[in-house]
């Protein structure tokens, strides 16, 4: 049995990774740093910007899809440095590195893979810096952009922010993607040949508000507010390309939470 190494094991898509990984005949290993491990898998404790560690955590797998990451403070260390140390130890091996939908400037929406990033905040050049890494050092990687990560089995980032949060942008637009779409697209990309960027983002281009909405806010209840010049505003992904590539269909946020018990329009888009 082949070994798979999932950094950022304890966040949210990398449990949905070390939980489905096995079915497809993978024997997983996953690194945790913050936070205790649970879950069905080798647990490895590393700081992934050091290269010792990154490398004993690399040591005998056959594949590694990098998941980890941070947003806000530490960023470009875990972002920039984590990567360069993880795709450096992981040379020779099928690789497959997440990335986000920020690289992009967000002054049209629905983009395509070779359009060219243009990052408006600190994360989303942090998150381009490493995919630069990544095609730098491992030209065979598949990098893979996607969106807001939302549907597991337990409440997500997406979900307690829905529950939680009072004012949502109407006019930021995403693809979000529900995770054992996303995690199943993952491990079939790692049987196939598909160097470069590529997007695997839900069907369903939808604003923040109307997500909110979609996830269980109450409409009545929030405000609708309009992005700042430091946000993108519509960084939706055209993922035509995985359509073709993959078996696994990402559906649409509409498609799996419906069409929202207080009203959300039903505007979906062709993939």
């Amino acid at each position: 049995m082949q070994r798979l190494l999932v950094t950022g094991g304890c966040g949210y898509l990398g449990r949905e990774l070390v939980r489905r990984a096995p079915a497809r005949g993978w024997s997983v290993r996953a690194t945790w740093f913050r936070r205790p491990p649970s879950g069905d898998a080798e647990w490895v404790r590393a700081d992934l910007r050091d290269p010792e560690e990154a490398s004993r955590a690399v040591d005998g797998v056959d594949a590694v899809v990098h998941t980890a990451y941070r947003q806000g403070e530490g960023e470009w260390g875990a972002n920039v440095d984590g990567t360069r140390a993880v795709a450096t130890a992981a040379a020779g091996r099928r690789f497959v590195h997440l990335s986000t939908d920020l690289v992009f400037d967000g002054t049209r929406g629905r983009y395509r893979e070779d359009d060219l990033p243009a990052p408006v905040g600190s994360y989303g050049r942090s998150k381009l810096e490493a995919e630069r890494l990544v095609g730098e050092l491992q030209p065979a990687a598949t990098i893979v952009r996607t969106s807001l990560i939302y549907g597991g089995a337990e409440p997500g980032p997406q979900e307690r922010l829905a529950q939680e949060g009072t004012r949502f942008f109407v006019d930021e637009i995403r693809s979000p993607v529900q995770v054992t779409d996303l995690a199943d697209a993952l491990l079939e990309l790692l049987r196939i040949d598909a160097p470069g960027p590529l997007h695997l983002g839900g069907a369903d281009d939808v604003s923040r508000f109307d997500f909110a909405v979609l996830l269980g806010a109450d409409r009545a209840a929030i405000e609708g507010a309009r992005t700042t010049p430091e946000r993108a505003p519509d960084v939706s992904l055209d993922s035509s390309r995985a359509a073709e590539l993959l078996q696994t269909r990402l559906r649409g946020a509409y498609e799996v939470l419906g069409s929202g018990s207080n009203g959300a329009p039903r505007a979906t888009s062709s993939r």
